[in-house]
């Protein structure tokens, strides 16, 4: 199959799922994430009334909880219809159904991948198995977490000049935000525009990171179709933009559910700063960080330690229960979905 930058035919995907895979990085850094995760943990549940917590949860209204819940997965589905938009610049042409299939798989892997993008890779892998061209499914899912990151900075940008003034490592929130977006600009004039590309691989190939070049340069040939696809691209921000407002939506649902009167204006300031916050790798899947987030934030328009951990806990819990669909999905496919033993010998990625 011919890439859509007429280059080289792309490899065959890879025969082992990228879960399976990455032995050589275990070791004493792989326990330094899960590591973290406990220490934050055991902080915050020691300077905690755990039955205060427990209570509060077990008192939660179960109707609003289910609501969430539900508006959560429909929030999932919305992001996979933005997925199945993103195919089409790189020529993979896959049902709606099936990609969504595929998006909530790879929402239940990653309730066990050490990433908060360990799902992103389990789709990129089962759409490559679709359609035999590993590239561009690749970058497929690389631009449908890309644009969710734009538009999430997007809003946490705006939110910071409105929330309660907090600082994090010497920096305002407000500065914090602007430097992050600032800097994801710049990596996708990078990704995006070939005389900023070359002038980054030459920098590149002065570094130890040099052998990475070939591989950079594939993933570049296959993400240029989306320079000139501009509707897509506004689309698809667009989409993500809608998302974001239904994981405020789910947390101003949970709040509701503990008995809490929080503004909605407060909630739409604190929860991306929180997402975005979650998504420094630190710890397993942002666990610890996004508590002390919440501790932080919420503790500014007089929320108690208590109240703050028990809402990140509840979101923590219908994140879980809206996944898990994607585990029936996944046995329901049986060997279709699940990966050879081995990869043969010599087969390139």
């Amino acid at each position: 199959m011919i890439s859509p930058a007429g280059q080289a035919p792309e490899q065959e995907p890879p025969g082992e799922a990228p879960w399976a895979s990455g032995s050589h990085r275990r070791g004493i850094l792989g326990w330094i994430k899960p590591a973290v995760s406990l220490l934050l943990y055991v902080l915050i549940f020691y300077s905690t009334d755990v039955s205060s917590i427990l209570r509060r949860l077990g008192e939660a209204d179960l109707v609003l909880v289910g609501a969430g819940v539900v508006l959560y997965a429909a929030g999932q589905a919305l992001s996979a219809w933005k997925w199945r938009l993103l195919v089409g610049p790189v020529r993979l042409d896959v049902a709606y159904r099936r990609l969504l299939s595929f998006y909530f798989i790879g929402m239940f892997f990653n309730l066990f991948l050490p990433t908060i993008v360990g799902g992103d890779a389990v789709k990129a892998w089962l759409l490559a198995r679709e359609t035999g061209a590993t590239a561009r499914s690749t970058v497929s899912v690389f631009m449908e977490r890309n644009l969710g990151l734009l538009a999430l900075l997007m809003i946490a940008m705006a939110a910071a000049w409105f929330a309660p003034p907090v600082q994090l490592a010497g920096l305002s929130l407000s500065t914090l935000t602007v430097l992050l977006f600032a800097g994801f600009l710049a990596a996708n004039a990078v990704l995006l525009n070939r005389s900023a590309y070359a002038l980054a691989d030459r920098v590149i190939a002065a570094t130890p990171l040099a052998r990475l070049r070939a591989r950079a340069e594939s993933l570049y040939h296959a993400i240029t179709p989306y320079g000139r696809a501009w509707p897509v691209l506004v689309s698809a921000v667009l989409l993500s933009l809608a998302f974001q407002a239904v994981v405020i939506a789910v947390v101003f649902l949970n709040a509701r559910a503990l008995h809490q009167d929080f503004p909605l204006t407060a909630v739409a300031v604190f929860v991306p700063l929180i997402s975005l916050g979650g998504m420094i790798p630190l710890s397993v899947n942002g666990l610890g960080v996004r508590e002390a987030l919440y501790i932080l934030l919420f503790g500014r328009i007089g929320a108690s330690t208590e109240i703050s951990v028990s809402l990140a806990l509840l979101y923590l819990g219908v994140t879980f229960i809206a996944s898990l669909p994607g585990g029936v999905v996944y046995a329901l496919q049986g060997a279709r979905a699940r990966p050879p033993r081995r990869r043969a010998a010599g087969d390139p990625r």
